[in-house]
C-alpha cells in the first residue's frame, strides 16, 4: 500500500539502500573482469551482442525533464556518455571503452563488428526496451532515478571506500599486463572511466532522487522501478 505521507528525502534514500540490500545487490566493484581471458572474452560477446543503444535512456531523461539545471546535468551526461572526443574532450564513447575492453579480452575486430550486426536476444530486447520506454513516459524524476541501481552504487563505493576501488583497477591492470597485454591504458579505459564518471552521475541521480520524489505515489512508483531495473541489469527480467 502507498503511504499516507511521503518518506523525508534522506530517509528515503536509505530506504533505496536497505532495499538494496535485501535484495542482495552487490555494491558495484569496478569491473575487474572474469577469472580467465576465456570466460572475459564470453561476457564481453554477450555484452556486444546487437550492438550498443549508447544509452538512449539519457535522452528520454533529457527530453522529459522540465528543471533547467538538472537538464544541463543530463546533458553532460549524455555528453559523456556519447563521448567527451566529439567536443573537443579526452574521452572516446561508452561502446568504443567497451570495444576497446573486449580486444583485451582477445575478441578481434571482426568478431566485435558480426557481434553487433547479430539479433538481440529476447531477453536483451525486453530489458533493453523497457528502460527506454520507462525514461520515455514515467515521471521525469522517476526516469531519472531508474539509474540509481547502478551509477548509485558506484557513487557510494567512492564516497565510502576510494582505496578498494583503486586497488580493484590497479588488480585489472595487472590482470590484463599477465595476459600479454600491451596497452594497458585502452585496456582499463572502460573500468577507469565508468568509476569516475559513474561516480558523479550517481551522485546528481541521488540528489534527483531526494529533491524531486516527494510525494507518496512518486516514492512508491520509485521503489517498484527501482526492483524492476535491479533484475533487468541481472538477467532476470
Amino acid at each position: 500500500m502507498t503511504a499516507i505521507d511521503p518518506r523525508p528525502g534522506e530517509a528515503f534514500i536509505d530506504e533505496l539502500e536497505e532495499l538494496r540490500d535485501e535484495l542482495g545487490m552487490k555494491a558495484n566493484h569496478v569491473r575487474r573482469g572474469s577469472p580467465s581471458r576465456e570466460q572475459g572474452a564470453e561476457s564481453r560477446r554477450r555484452g556486444l551482442r546487437g550492438g550498443s543503444d549508447n544509452h538512449a535512456f539519457t535522452g528520454e531523461q533529457y527530453l522529459n525533464c522540465p528543471e533547467k539545471a538538472i537538464r544541463r546535468k543530463q546533458l553532460q551526461k549524455s555528453m559523456d556518455e556519447g563521448g567527451q572526443s566529439y567536443f573537443g574532450g579526452p574521452i572516446p564513447s561508452h561502446p568504443t571503452l567497451a570495444k576497446w575492453e573486449a580486444r583485451a579480452y582477445g575478441l578481434t575486430d571482426e568478431e566485435i563488428e558480426r557481434l553487433e550486426q547479430e539479433d538481440l536476444t529476447p531477453e536483451q530486447l525486453i530489458a533493453r526496451g523497457w528502460r527506454i520506454f520507462a525514461c520515455r513516459t514515467e515521471p521525469w524524476p522517476i526516469a531519472i532515478g531508474t539509474s540509481y541501481v547502478g551509477e548509485g552504487g558506484t557513487y557510494l563505493r567512492s564516497v565510502n571506500e576510494p582505496e578498494k576501488v583503486s586497488a580493484e583497477l590497479e588488480e585489472l591492470r595487472q590482470k590484463f599486463a599477465s595476459w600479454g597485454v600491451e596497452d594497458l591504458e585502452n585496456a582499463t579505459a572502460n573500468a577507469r572511466v565508468h568509476a569516475e564518471a559513474d561516480e558523479d552521475h550517481g551522485s546528481h541521480t541521488q540528489n534527483v532522487i531526494r529533491r524531486f520524489i516527494d510525494t507518496p505515489e512518486l516514492q512508491d512508483e520509485m521503489r517498484k522501478t527501482f526492483i524492476l531495473r535491479y533484475y533487468s541489469r541481472a538477467g532476470k527480467f
